[in-house]
């Protein structure tokens, strides 16, 4: 039997600043801005590899409080996205900011907080689930969203 094909498992963080401001990064590879996030390495869970993912795009140091969503790369059309030929599950974690400075990486070239009302142009898929990222922390009631 051939092995699996399988999607690749992206986990992400929607992490606030005291002043209500939204990290993110700037993508090195298409310039657009994201959710500080990345691939799921073999032997971590998916919160670890979220709030290690988040340090080493930012230098911040977060910790994955609850399950925002789950998405899928096929709602949503690869117009800048470089690994085209691949399908992604993300995971979104809401995460608190405990400690680090801003930091870039050979995956970012700019970290930033932004207002709700400042977001920049952003990579594929983002869009959709800092939308949700904003309605989770204003709901009274806690559901994730599945795709």
């Amino acid at each position: 039997m051939p092995a699996p094909i399988t999607p690749l498992v992206g986990c992400d963080v929607f992490v606030l600043n005291n002043e209500n401001k939204l990290l993110l990064i700037q993508r090195s590879d298409n310039g657009l801005w994201a959710l500080p996030g990345g691939c799921h390495d073999l032997g971590e869970t998916p919160k670890q590899c979220a709030e290690r993912e988040c340090f080493e795009e930012s230098g911040f140091k977060v910790k994955c409080t609850d399950l925002i969503g789950v998405y899928s790369s096929n709602c949503y059309e690869y117009i800048h996205y470089p690994w085209k030929d691949n399908e992604f599950t993300h995971l979104l974690f809401l995460a608190t900011l405990e400690a680090g400075i801003e930091t870039t990486s050979n995956e970012t070239i700019n970290v930033g907080w932004f207002a709700k009302n400042e977001i920049p142009e952003l990579s594929d898929g983002h869009a959709i689930r800092i939308k949700h990222g904003w309605e989770f922390i204003t709901s009274e009631e806690k559901f994730p969203y599945f795709e």
